[in-house]
């Protein structure tokens, strides 16, 4: 990557957090906008912060109100009507103010159809979204058809990355707001902690997700801005892991012989979600440089830290 300024939205999120600390990490110049900054669901709020902002090369829109599990089937209104206005919101002060940036955003693969086979980008935004992410979903949509017409219109260069499901240090720890992963570590560490004899894991171990560690993800997705632009782009490792594994590589990684047990009733979400990201792989090359067993000792040395 250049010497030229990157602005990034929800820099104190989870990616966000995370990619500040990578681009400081190597000395890339940014500047980032936080939740101190003002309220994104307010026009005026984010066309003045997108206006004082210095002219950058890219916009990396990483803000996403989410919430994991049960609680999400109770506030689809909510989830539906704050991203959307976010992400309209940062599209219109992305073409008044920033018109020379590219703008990045991420993506879901909860905006693909429920589906056995790895989806790849012809199906995004075709058939029926799970009900649970439904609302999120839709607004990711919202976002990336958005960032494709306000493009041709305004002329503007554009990709919408659709991510792996991700973990890692700085993950939300609470249990309507951490990723997949992230959660069961969570519970890991907590019941580890509590001196039990066995792991809770929702749902069942044969689901299939695709996860990466976030630095992994954000190299992805420098990858693909340096090949891409003005389409939605899946950009993950076509690396799909179980549940089962994935909690067994947690128990591993924390030294705990447990009893991996999966109660009923639990939430479980989708069954199956993987995205095919063979166009991205081919044209890059890129492969991730942390495996699922390395991966998940660092985000339990970090839950460690925080739990």
């Amino acid at each position: 990557m250049s010497s030229e300024t990157n602005l990034i939205i929800g820099g104190d999120g989870f990616v966000g957090a995370n990619l500040r600390r990578y681009f400081t990490d190597r000395k890339i110049p940014f500047t980032a906008i936080t939740r101190a900054d003002g309220d994104l669901r307010d026009r005026d709020t984010v066309l003045r912060l997108f206006e004082k902002a210095p002219k950058v090369a890219r916009i990396f829109h990483l803000v996403t109100f989410q919430r994991t599990g049960q609680i999400q089937y109770d506030m689809q209104a909510t989830l539906f009507d704050t991203n959307l206005r976010i992400h309209t919101n940062v599209l219109e002060a992305w073409a008044r103010h920033q018109p020379q940036a590219k703008l990045i955003s991420t993506g879901s693969s909860c905006t693909y159809p429920e589906r056995d086979d790895p989806m790849d980008e012809s199906l995004f935004g075709i058939g029926p979204l799970h009900d649970s992410v439904r609302a999120y979903g839709l607004a990711k949509m919202a976002l990336a058809r958005g960032s494709e017409v306000y493009g041709a219109q305004y002329g503007l260069k554009w990709l919408h990355c659709v991510l792996a499901t991700l973990y890692g240090p700085g993950d939300h720890m609470a249990a309507d707001r951490s990723h997949f992963f992230g959660g069961m570590a969570v519970r890991a560490v907590q019941e580890q902690r509590a001196g039990k004899a066995e792991f809770t894991v929702w749902g069942s171990p044969e689901t299939v997700r695709e996860a990466l560690y976030v630095d992994d993800q954000i190299e992805a997705i420098l990858a693909a801005d340096a090949r891409f632009e003005n389409m939605v782009l899946n950009c993950a490792a076509n690396q799909p892991v179980t549940i089962g594994q994935s909690a067994g590589a947690i128990v591993k990684a924390l030294g705990w012989n447990a009893k991996i047990v999966y109660p009923g009733g639990t939430f479980s979400g989708t069954s199956r979600k993987m995205l095919d990201s063979s166009k991205f792989l081919t044209a890059t090359g890129w492969k991730p440089r942390i495996g699922l067993d390395e991966g998940l000792r660092l985000l339990a040395q970090d839950l460690k830290d925080r739990v």
